[in-house]
């Protein structure tokens, strides 16, 4: 019987998170400081969560240390945004056995990125990296045969909920190419272009009313490791769900007094789509091309987006902390007129304590 009885102990033991079974919270590693800002909102006491990529920096560019990886073979819990945004995860998982990633995004409604017509995409974007399917998108285009018009969208366009039925860039991304032959030739059939992230845009997090659905879903991500504190997570979420509300009426609030024939931006990188598409803006255009800071833009299309701020009558671009934005500026001095580079959060928190240390005040900053 005590055999029997200690067999069940070491049973349940294993079925729960290390860091349960210990008495302590569950170790959480978010891959950025906007989902562990969330994610610690929602887990309260219940959770200690850490960030892979620090405040203030570019997730495109970000290599992971050895710690980083130490970090996530540690982790109770991995956290990431999903729809080709980590880059980095692919090799980062290779050398951490058994990691289990949690995507908070399943189930937003997806924009369509990397394409703004200024006539020559093909030019700007032919040297992009191909990417993969993404094994959260699991339904394929809704045109089974491939139609060509059934792959196009223009950037900004709904394309599906991700996780349900859009087809997104590969969730963990490798850098060698050369592995992944195989599958970069079969979404080449499905698109004319290939992009850092695929067709999608990743940049969910821009707008307020996304994050609620992160929100509910790092809930039952935690209720699920960790049953016993299942209420005290529903109930977390459901009081920071009401800041969330109130942040994106404060917002709307805010940007009512601007007109509509003013509401047309230029972005460093495509990274204020879903802020623009909620609040009624319209990026005309983008400085580095394809959803990502690591894309080299085409002279050519540089000055096709030149003519295009002009003849919009663009006031502003608005470039990233992450990023010093000096071709932005380049782009502003070209167009001849008194034109504002305005710098931004875009992928990451500021320091914390700072003008946008937390996701609330990173909406409020920007907007």
């Amino acid at each position: 019987m005590k055999k029997w009885l200690a067999a069940v102990v070491l049973l349940s033991l294993c079925l729960v998170p290390a860091s349960l079974a210990h008495g302590e919270p569950l170790k959480v590693v978010a891959t950025t400081t906007i989902i562990a800002d969330v994610a610690q909102n929602v887990g309260g006491d219940n959770v200690q969560v850490t960030a892979l990529i620090p405040a203030e920096a570019d997730v495109h560019a970000f290599e992971p240390s050895p710690a980083d990886v130490a970090r996530v073979a540690e982790a109770d819990l991995v956290l990431v945004n999903g729809a080709g945004l980590e880059a980095f995860l692919g090799d980062l998982v290779e050398n951490v056995a058994e990691v289990e990633l949690s995507v908070v995004s399943t189930g937003i409604e997806v924009l369509a990125g990397g394409e703004h017509d200024h006539g020559h995409e093909e030019e700007a974007h032919s040297d992009e990296p191909a990417t993969t399917p993404d094994p959260m998108a699991t339904a394929e285009a809704k045109d089974e045969h491939g139609a060509e018009d059934e792959h196009e969208h223009a950037a900004g366009e709904p394309v599906g909920v991700y996780g349900v039925d859009a087809e997104c860039g590969e969730l963990l991304a490798h850098h060698d190419d050369e592995e992944h032959s195989g599958e970069e030739h079969s979404e080449e059939e499905g698109h004319d272009h290939d992009h850092e992230h695929g067709p999608c845009d990743p940049h969910f997090w821009t707008d307020p009313n996304n994050v609620l659905i992160w929100v509910d879903n790092i809930a039952e991500i935690f209720a699920t490791a960790d049953p016993d504190h299942a209420d005290d997570y529903r109930a977390n979420a459901a009081a920071y769900k009401e800041q969330l509300t109130a942040l994106d009426a404060e917002v709307t609030a805010l940007l009512a007094d601007i007109p509509e024939d003013r509401r047309v931006i230029v972005t460093n990188h495509e990274f204020l789509a879903y802020f623009a598409h909620h609040y009624g803006f319209e990026v005309v255009g983008v400085v580095i091309p394809g959803g990502t800071t690591l894309a080299e833009p085409d002279p050519q299309a540089l000055a096709e987006l030149v003519e295009e701020i002009n003849e919009e009558g663009v006031q502003a671009i608005f470039a990233e902390v992450s990023d010093p934005g000096i071709l932005a500026q380049v782009v502003a001095t070209e167009a001849g007129r008194d034109i504002a580079v305005v710098t931004l959060y875009s992928d990451s928190l500021g320091a914390p304590g700072g003008e946008a240390g937390t996701y609330l005040d990173y909406v409020r900053f920007n907007a």
